[in-house]
């Protein structure tokens, strides 16, 4: 009987899984006849997002890119790649045959060419007037319900929200209370994060404070001549890399004489995307700790 009855529970357990869901994405409720499985993404934002669920995509755009500027999660070899983020190879994709695509920030033309290959849910997860890291979340337990995975993205949440407020407590009693997040553009120019960045997000859980605080955009991203780094006279300036052409900017004979690098307090940060998906949020706070920690030990 007891036998019985555990089977029973177990095929119950099958059949929602299996069963009909219905999520929104920017565009109102989409339902689909049974959960997808086989999941198409066509950022690199969503396929954190997916990953970080513990499903694999079938397909996503640029992975070898993926690898080097984004790195984490690692994307298995099973991934099958379908050509650039702003032009994917819609044949590949067809013959992939996905189950659903998903796509961010797509204009409503480039939508209906993708319904024709497979359902869509279409997302606006970066914009100046609405806040990138809860559309983020939101996007994530969106993708959770529609994949069945709604009790591990909560658990994951929780936990990189423990882990924050472990690393703020880590730093609290710190001599560094500010730092500047950036990334090197070229010889003469960087990238400053601000407002509505995954960046500031994760330095205003910390506890710091941003030392060249930008306003709000789309991105949270504003570029600046590197000389604006002669702003940061007291914090930190930190780096993600990889640098690319920016790495240009170590052999400019401005860069010595910035106060925090003559002052021995900048440091280097592992790849981060900070366009990101929610995850990415304890990803920087876990970066910046470990620059801070390196420059003060």
């Amino acid at each position: 009987m007891i036998r019985a009855l555990a089977v029973l529970l177990l095929l119950c357990a099958g059949l929602a899984q299996a069963g009909p869901v219905t999520v929104e994405d920017r565009r109102g409720a989409q339902s689909f006849a049974k959960r997808p499985e086989r999941v198409a993404v066509l950022d690199w934002a969503l396929a954190q997002q997916v990953l970080d669920l513990d499903v694999v995509p079938v397909a996503m755009p640029e992975i070898a890119l993926y690898s080097e500027w984004v790195a984490t999660p690692p994307i298995p070899d099973t991934v099958a790649d379908i050509g650039r983020r702003d032009a994917p190879d819609l044949e590949r994709l067809a013959a992939l045959e996905p189950d659903v695509i998903v796509i961010s920030d797509a204009a409503p033309g480039d939508v209906a060419r993708l319904e024709r290959i497979a359902p869509v849910l279409a997302f606006d997860a970066f914009d100046a007037g609405h806040d990138n890291i809860a559309a983020a979340r939101r996007i994530y337990l969106t993708l959770a319900r529609l994949l069945d995975r709604e009790a591990l993205a909560q658990a994951r949440l929780a936990e990189m929200d423990k882990e924050i407020d472990r690393l703020a407590r880590d730093l609290s009693d710190g001599p560094i209370r500010r730092a500047a997040i950036i990334r090197l553009n070229d010889a003469s120019t960087i990238w400053v994060y601000g407002d509505n960045s995954f960046a500031e997000a994760a330095l205003n859980r910390l506890g710091i404070g941003n030392a060249l605080p930008q306003p709000p955009s789309r991105w949270g991203v504003a570029q600046r001549p590197l000389d604006v780094l002669a702003q940061v006279e007291t914090g930190a300036v930190l780096a993600i890399r990889p640098h690319g052409p920016g790495a240009a900017v170590f052999e400019s004979p401005v860069w010595r004489f910035l106060p925090a690098v003559a002052g021995e307090c900048f440091a280097e940060m592992p790849p981060l995307w900070s366009y990101g998906g929610i995850l990415s949020l304890g990803r920087h706070a876990q970066a910046i700790h470990a620059a801070l920690i390196a420059l003060n030990p």
